[in-house]
């Protein structure tokens, strides 16, 4: 009997050894991955937002949850997007991938359909035993990467609160398919005004809902690690806010930018913003009026600071459950955007105003307070919190671990910034640097360069007037054409647009 029981004691102690010495499986050793020393992940997605925040200077916009995040974490001041489109930017920011690498630079086309098996941070994290949550818009597709969720909410489609305005567009689109109008036209018809401002609580918009669903999650996570995503849709149009946010700004504060494009620039590199245009009373044609500029602009700061509301809201529970010394919390706008800037709005450009987007992070025992003035792209985001969790950074990911510039915001890791947009068959390459933005637009089947922009951004993020043939600048573009090439994403890329 001593013998068998000393025999089960031995077989006891063997099994425990071997949980600590044999992966488990997801691959990662369980003594050197334990649950209680997981690091969460709180990823705060909000869309058409621009570094026009108090914490990155505008005092004028009401952004003060944001600013306290800013606060307690680094500031990235020249931070940039691949591509200054939805779509394309979040699978590129999801998969650690540039969008030639993905081959996706199109809205329509979900990662899932390109790259089935790709590496993006829902799955990485979900196979090393994170609870994975999706909340509101996170990729463009809502269904994207879907089996890497543990939880997925469904994407929210009523963007309006007004019920005349609701009633008005079921009329409008059912009139429209009696008369077996297509489906672009359709979406058309969906649209309702490019602004709304009603009188409703904040849980009467998708993003109030967005926010409460999140903080039951944090709730029904709190034991357990997560990597949590939560996406805000504001302040993309219509620019739909409760009127108490709208109350905190008056119209008169906003003013009217100068309406005229970058001197010498080429027409591909502009929009005629189709977007905002196919919102009711916005003309087809021609600029905006003085007074429909406010009312935008209004709209569009009333946006911005209910999602600041939403964002309080979300950080407050996790500071309420006592969650944030555990947590690593990064807000990030997908791509910047243009407020009547040119005379123009919206993105689907390389200009300055287009690529650079707010990016904070905060991380526990990391820096706090500072800001950074390291040129980094959204291809960082991935390696860096697989880094900061205590992963391996997958094979697959083009960017960067930005954890020296965590530690040390002086940090320099890189000389240029790359960002993309395609026009037809002619894809513009982008470098930004410490003080210019040079581009490339390059032909798909001659491999041709078809035109090129410079713009000096030394004391201003307008694009004032292209200096590419300005004879003093000649050396100079030269270099940064041959820093553009040996980015490896020029000319043979371009070949495998879509």
């Amino acid at each position: 009997m001593t013998t068998r029981i000393q025999n089960s004691v031995c077989l006891c102690v063997i099994a425990i050894l071997l949980l600590f010495v044999f992966p488990n499986e997801n691959g990662v050793l369980f003594g050197q991955d334990k649950t209680a020393s997981k690091k969460n992940v709180l990823f705060l997605l909000i869309d058409d937002l621009r570094p026009e925040l108090g914490c990155y200077g505008q005092a004028a916009i009401k952004s003060p949850n944001i600013d306290s995040l800013a606060a307690s974490g680094v500031v990235f001041n020249r931070a940039y997007c691949q591509q200054a489109l939805c779509g394309p930017s979040r699978i590129s920011m999801m998969s650690g991938m540039y969008p030639d690498t993905t081959g996706i630079c199109d809205l329509w086309t979900p990662l899932t359909k390109i790259m089935p098996d790709a590496m993006t941070m829902p799955r990485y994290f979900q196979e090393r035993g994170y609870q994975t949550c999706s909340f509101g818009k996170v990729y463009h597709h809502n269904r994207d990467d879907k089996k890497s969720w543990s939880t997925l909410m469904p994407k929210e489609t009523v963007v309006y609160a007004n019920q005349q305005t609701l009633d008005d567009i079921e009329q409008r689109v059912e009139q429209g398919k009696e008369d077996g109008v297509g489906v672009d036209e359709l979406r058309i018809l969906a649209k309702g005004p490019a602004f709304e401002m009603a009188d409703v609580t904040d849980d009467a918009y998708p993003d109030g809902k967005v926010a409460m669903e999140a903080i039951k999650s944090l709730r029904q996570n709190k034991d357990k690690p997560f990597f949590m995503c939560v996406g805000f849709a504001k302040p993309h149009l219509p620019f739909a806010a409760p009127k108490k946010y709208w109350d905190l700004y008056q119209r008169d504060d906003f003013d009217v930018p100068p309406r005229e494009l970058p001197k010498d620039g080429p027409s591909l590199a502009f929009t005629k913003w189709g977007e905002l245009r196919s919102y009711r009373g916005i003309p087809e044609t021609g600029p905006l009026n003085d007074q429909q500029t406010k009312q935008l602009k209004h709209g569009y700061a009333a946006g911005v600071s209910f999602t600041d509301a939403q964002v309080g809201k979300v950080l407050a529970e996790l500071d309420r459950l006592g969650l944030r010394e555990n947590t690593i919390v990064v807000l990030w706008g997908d791509h910047g955007y243009k407020l009547g800037d040119y005379g123009a709005w919206c993105k689907h450009t390389n200009l300055e105003l287009d690529t650079h987007v707010p990016f904070i992070v905060s991380a526990p025992g990391l820096t706090a307070g500072q800001r950074s003035d390291s040129l980094v792209e959204m291809v960082d985001v991935f390696p860096t919190l697989a880094a900061l969790t205590g992963g391996p950074i997958p094979d697959s990911c083009d960017g960067k671990n930005l954890e020296e510039v965590l530690a040390e915001p002086k940090t320099k890791i890189r000389d240029f910034a790359i960002s993309q947009y395609p026009r037809g068959k002619t894809m513009g390459y982008s470098l930004r640097n410490d003080r210019w933005r040079y581009t490339e637009w390059i032909n798909s089947v001659t491999q041709k360069i078809v035109a090129r922009e410079l713009y000096d951004h030394q004391s201003s993020a307008l694009a004032n007037q292209n200096l590419v043939n300005d004879p003093q600048h000649v050396t100079m573009i030269a270099e940064l054409s041959k820093q553009l090439d040996a980015a490896g994403r020029i000319k043979a890329a371009a070949g495998r647009m879509r």
